[in-house]
């Protein structure tokens, strides 16, 4: 009879389980965008083993939580050795997973098996705690019924083992020298009971335990816990592209039933992203690091993700599917998407490894190029697309500097090639016309200059790279401006750029290849950091101060550029570097990046905050290495009435300390030159910082 019972049961639960697995399928593949994850095997398999079995990222972030994971991770996974036993027990009587090994190998399984459901049950009350006592911050509003069932279950099936190998204990019929914990349970419940009562206690754990399995099995596809069953498919189908690069959009293969552009409804989302939106558990650790979050912006990169997986089970088999739109005051409002910064710190700290950052920038495409975007942006917008750079500047006056510091510039009287030089400095549009930018954009040429490298710069012919256009989603924009510069770079046959901007760097390293570009990239830091490995540059002169480095988000974060910094800032006489509590993988953004930078911001501002941690370190200079943050952090020193904090690109602090003749600059005069122009601009033209 009992494998009859169990037979039902079993097919039943399966039976259920595959409707709701083939049911969940039919909707991700409703998602039409194509996302191809079949590449680099061999970093997916690396993958999985380092982040979903040694859960590396929630135990590099978050030391407790990580443990309690850890542990309820591996316990989990023995603990389905163990019941997955259970199961067929109830048909074949007397089996035993290993025993196939010999009985040392099942004795030891019980062993391990007992140890870690005792260790689970821990991991579950440091899991209580932290939801309840332990502070963790915005991540305290997600505690919800949901995480009690879970828990519950969990328990359940730890205790109705432990009761189940307690009265087999009791029965003689399980080794109590191999189950410790078990058999402590079988002497305080099970010691002065008879055979029979031993018998069905046995039946009664057993019966209990297998009904909570499936019931736990078939629960989890409706349950925010439904990671347990699609964690694995998502960190092996993570992207593996670099993390500042946007899809392209191919405008010339436009479909027939081509609607518009980016995601507005659901189809137009892949199926990796209706995966991360089952794969979430709503933790909130994207959120707690999120710097419009933290600033009080409407914007929660959990709550994206959630919409998504609401909106697709709200509107499951219903019309709304296909002609409601995700971007729109009911679900996903205009401020929370023009709200990024494109940081990609929620990306750096989720565990899971889901892509908020991808859906807002996809979701704000739809929006710009809707044309609902509103304010300063639009007119940002309007400058590059008529002049090639934000401000609306005439191209014949980039980088008057270049003049003062007798810098060749490609083309320049009729000639000149790259062929002619080591490489081609791409000074951007704050090198060009911003006078802050001029001044680190001179002290590099003049670096390099020191270190006899040949060089030259591209002026006139050079154009910004459209990463303001492509981050706001203005993607056609963007495509013009960088297949402008591709034929540029052609026709002086540009083989190596140095770049001082991250962004710059980024657009023309990770995402000018999709048009064709083959140029070879570095960022001013790393450039420089290997020309004084190489003695090229030898700083000699102490400066002696205390400093820190502020990793900039796309340096860092978007293309993995840490060491370089701060090799430079070592090697300076001197100079004491102190790390800030947010540096490296989890520094947090000065506010510009995403087109932010053009874009008006209600206080408290993203900058404030960061200048804010900067300051009450207690150093003297902060060191960035993007023309972005040096402007943020300069409005913000003027906010807080602090300019004693001096912001210098490390570059200048090179500079300093090579004892180098005195500068012969005339930025005093250039700036100058730069506001005149601004007075015959429109007041809203600069930017938003």
């Amino acid at each position: 009879m009992k494998p009859i019972v169990l037979s039902l049961i079993v097919l039943f639960a399966i039976a259920f389980f595959l409707r709701n697995v083939f049911g969940f399928l039919k909707i991700m593949f409703q998602a039409k965008r194509p996302s191809f994850r079949t590449d680099q095997i061999f970093e997916r398999v690396k993958g999985l083993i380092i982040y979903v079995f040694g859960q590396k990222r929630i135990l590099k972030n978050y030391t407790w939580a990580g443990i309690e994971h850890f542990m309820l991770f591996w316990g989990f996974m023995i603990i389905t050795i163990g019941s997955t036993e259970l199961v067929i027990l109830g048909f074949v009587p007397g089996f035993e997973a290993f025993g196939f090994l010999g009985g040392e190998a099942q004795e030891m399984f019980l062993l391990i098996l007992d140890i870690v459901q005792s260790l689970v049950i821990v991991a579950l009350i440091m899991g209580v705690l932290n939801r309840t006592v332990i502070p963790s911050g915005k991540r305290r509003e997600v505690n919800s019924i949901d995480a009690v069932v879970i828990l519950g279950m969990i328990f359940g099936l730890m205790i109705t083992d432990f009761g189940f190998r307690a009265s087999k204990i009791a029965l003689g019929t399980e080794p109590a020298s191999w189950l410790p914990v078990s058999s402590m349970w079988a002497t305080f419940f099970l010691s002065n009971v008879n055979v029979a009562t031993a018998a069905f206690s046995t039946e009664f754990f057993y019966w209990i335990h297998v009904c909570l399995l499936f019931a736990f099995l078939n629960y989890l596809p409706y349950s925010k816990h439904s990671h347990v069953l699609t964690v694995i498919p998502n960190i092996f189908f993570q992207n593996l592209e670099p993390r500042g690069k946007m899809s392209k959009i191919d405008f010339e293969n436009i479909p027939d039933d081509f609607e518009h552009f980016g995601t507005g409804k659901f189809e137009d989302f892949s199926w990796k992203d209706v995966l991360d939106a089952y794969t979430c558990t709503e933790c909130g650790r994207c959120t707690d690091n999120c710097p419009a979050w933290g600033t009080e912006k409407p914007l929660s990169p959990r709550d994206i993700v959630i919409k998504l997986r609401h909106f697709v089970t709200e509107n499951n088999d219903k019309e709304e599917m296909k002609t409601e739109y995700l971007p729109s005051e009911g679900w996903v409002t205009e401020e929370e998407l023009y709200a990024c910064t494109t940081c990609s710190a929620c990306v750096e700290v989720c565990p899971l490894f889901i892509d908020q950052m991808g859906k807002i920038v996809e979701m704000r495409r739809f929006l710009t190029m809707e044309g609902k975007m509103k304010g300063t942006a639009v007119r940002t917008l309007q400058k590059l697309g008529s002049h090639g750079n934000p401000w609306g500047f005439d191209s014949k006056d980039r980088a008057p500097w270049t003049k003062e510091e007798k810098v060749p510039v490609l083309g320049n009287g009729g000639g000149n090639t790259a062929e002619d030089y080591e490489v081609v400095f791409w000074t951007g549009c704050f090198g060009a016309f911003d006078p802050r930018g001029q001044e680190v954009a001179a002290t590099i040429s003049r670096l390099l200059k020191e270190a006899g490298v040949k060089f030259a710069v591209m002026g006139p012919n050079e154009t910004c790279t459209g990463d303001p256009a492509r981050r706001l989603g203005e993607e056609a924009l963007f495509q013009e401006l960088a297949m402008a510069n591709i034929e540029t770079m052609n026709r002086f046959s540009v083989k190596k750029i140095i770049a001082n901007c991250p962004h710059c760097f980024n657009s023309i390293k990770n995402e000018y290849p999709d048009f064709g570009s083959e140029v070879e990239v570095v960022t001013h830091s790393e450039f420089l950091a290997s020309l004084v490995k190489e003695g090229k540059l030898s700083p000699v002169k102490s400066l002696d101060e205390e400093i820190t480095y502020h990793d900039p988000c796309y340096l860092g974060r978007h293309n993995r550029v840490f060491d370089e910094p701060r090799e430079i800032l070592s090697a300076i006489p001197g100079l004491e570097l102190k790390e800030l509590e947010r540096s490296r993988e989890t520094s947090f953004c000065c506010g510009a990046g995403g087109g932010k930078i053009w874009m008006e911001e209600e206080a408290p501002r993203v900058n404030w905050n960061r200048f804010e941690e900067i300051e009450a370190s207690g150093v003297e200079t902060v060191a960035a290495a993007c023309p972005f943050c040096n402007v943020m952090f300069e409005d913000a020193a003027k906010y807080v009435g602090n300019e004693n904090v001096k912001i210098k690109d490390i570059a200048e602090l090179l500079e300093d300390s090579l004892d180098l003749p005195v500068k012969n600059s005339n930025f005093e005069k250039l700036a100058e030159d730069a506001g005149d122009k601004e007075q015959s601009k429109e007041n809203d033209d600069s930017p938003q910082v």
